[in-house]
């Protein structure tokens, strides 16, 4: 681990990503807070969930199809700066309370974030990769963000208790006016060639890529379906706590501490045994998730239903790192920033189904049933990345590009038609580009 942190460039990412998530944390603790409790009802939770998350999921792809060729020291801080004005501005309609002015607002901050997010994911790919320490570099990262799982809710709620909404909406601002002056400081970030292509015909030519590679579109999918079941119980455990097992606010509470503990513990261990196959350690995390969630269903007691909380926060700490850090080392450097963008934008979208699914479940069923479907489909996408991700054992660590076998045709040629809707020739993206970068992150 040592040797990635002697990586500068490395080191202002890591403190950008921490500090991201942080703030991430924080801000989307306050805000939820403050659109329930001025407008009283679950719409308006919805409401906030979809402009701030589901929305922006959607345009964010675009937004990097249009960023990822200029510097990343360049655009980074100032996407961070443009987040920090979000959020005063955030802090001032929490005094003066508008509902459209709060969706408008996190919409807008929630492409900028969702964008930022994956150009900084791919410059740290890039900067990694270099010194061939992409594992090692994920890992640290990946305890960053367990960390900031855990810690960020209470430091927003304690915010929240002591200064009140505008105070910790101002402290997010800060946060991120810090963020921008760490990365726009910053030596050794990756210098990308300026294309001429279009956003439109990138983005089109970027799922092309993705669904002809066949490991690539197998770990998109099975990432999508193991999100799915795996966020079932976020609207569940409430219900289960208090009304299930009758251990109220301290027992649904203690689950969120069980799971945050189990994920911190998750990410040790990837760190421990990052050199496993990625087929592995997907396997392992997913696993765990669904043996946790399966111990949460039958748990007779809260004492047991925490053992379980803990052994899923660990699957959820293996799992979510493992198949990203899978997922970047078979997609070729021109594509990287995108792939962290449509997988970013998966991670944001999916959620909302798996929350949906969970409370149907619980309100037709009961939160043991709800459990129990988490637990079964969990084990199911166990099952299916073994045999589908196969071929990954062969791949592992090496670009996709490098086994045609595998691929379907180059969608590069695909984004190198002409864009009728563009107003300027495309050239061809192969040789505009450089050859060979919820509680899931």
């Amino acid at each position: 681990m040592n040797r990635v942190l002697r990586i500068q460039a490395y080191r202002r990412l890591l403190a950008a990503y921490t500090l991201n998530e942080l703030a991430f944390m924080v801000g989307s603790l306050t805000l939820a807070l403050l659109v329930y409790r001025r407008t009283g009802s679950a719409f308006g939770a919805t409401a906030f969930f979809l402009f701030s998350q589901f929305v922006p999921a959607l345009i964010s792809p675009a937004a990097v199809a249009r960023l990822e060729r200029r510097r990343p020291r360049a655009v980074l801080p100032v996407l961070y700066w443009f987040e920090a004005l979000m959020f005063f501005g955030l802090a001032w309609v929490a005094m003066h309370f508008s509902l459209s002015a709060v969706l408008a607002l996190a919409l807008v901050d929630g492409i900028a974030a969702l964008t930022a997010r994956s150009l900084a994911r791919a410059a740290t790919v890039t900067v990694t990769s270099a010194a061939g320490l992409l594992r090692e570099g994920n890992a640290v990262a990946n305890a960053a963000f367990s960390v900031c799982f855990m810690l960020g809710p209470v430091v927003g709620g304690a915010v929240v208790a002591v200064g009140g909404t505008s105070a910790a909406l101002i402290a997010d601002g800060c946060l991120f006016g810090l963020i921008g002056f760490t990365l726009c400081t910053a030596r050794g970030l990756p210098e990308p060639e300026p294309s001429r292509a279009s956003a439109k015909g990138r983005v089109r030519a970027a799922v092309a890529y993705a669904r002809d590679r066949v490991v690539i579109s197998r770990l998109l999918w099975l990432q999508v379906f193991g999100i799915l079941f795996f966020t079932i119980s976020v609207p569940v455990e409430v219900v289960f706590a208090q009304q299930t097992l009758h251990a109220g606010a301290a027992g649904y509470g203690g689950l969120l501490s069980a799971w945050g503990g189990g994920a911190v513990a998750g990410a040790a261990v990837y760190a421990r045994w990052r050199g496993l196959p990625s087929r592995q350690l997907i396997v392992l995390g997913a696993g765990a998730l669904g043996i946790g969630f399966l111990v949460m269903a039958v748990a007779p007691t809260i004492a047991v239903a925490l053992v379980g909380a803990a052994i899923a926060g660990v699957g959820n700490g293996i799992e979510a790192v493992a198949a990203r850090t899978a997922l970047q080392e078979v997609v070729e450097e021109q594509w990287m920033a995108l792939m962290m963008a449509l997988n970013d934008s998966m991670f944001q979208c999916v959620p909302g189904a798996g929350i949906l699914l969970g409370g149907a479940l619980t309100a037709l069923g009961s939160p043991r049933a709800a459990l129990a479907v988490a637990a079964g489909g969990s084990l199911l996408v166990t099952g299916a990345a073994w045999f589908a991700l196969a071929p990954l054992e062969a791949t592992d660590g090496v670009p996709d590009h490098r086994f045609s076998h595998l691929s379907g045709p180059d969608p590069a040629r695909i984004a190198g038609r002409s864009d009728p809707d563009s107003g300027d020739g495309d050239e061809p993206l192969h040789e505009a580009t450089p050859a060979p970068v919820g509680r899931h992150q």
